[in-house]
């Protein structure tokens, strides 16, 4: 899932091992991204993309 950063778009969240590039940060672990969408609103952290619901995705 792409996370974005407003406020700091070189954050480092070094205890997720998490790094922003440009304002953008890719993550892919379960943990670390439920950690992430708990961060305080101050970060300006904020999840970005990800996968559509289910009954949204088209029928293979």
């Amino acid at each position: 899932m792409k996370f974005t950063s407003s406020y700091y778009p070189e954050l480092i969240i070094a205890d997720l091992g998490v790094t922003f590039r440009g304002g953008e940060a890719e993550v892919t672990d379960k943990a670390v991204i439920d950690t992430m969408r708990a961060l305080p609103a101050d970060l300006g952290v904020r999840a970005s993309g990800g996968r559509p619901p289910k009954d949204l995705m088209p029928p293979k």
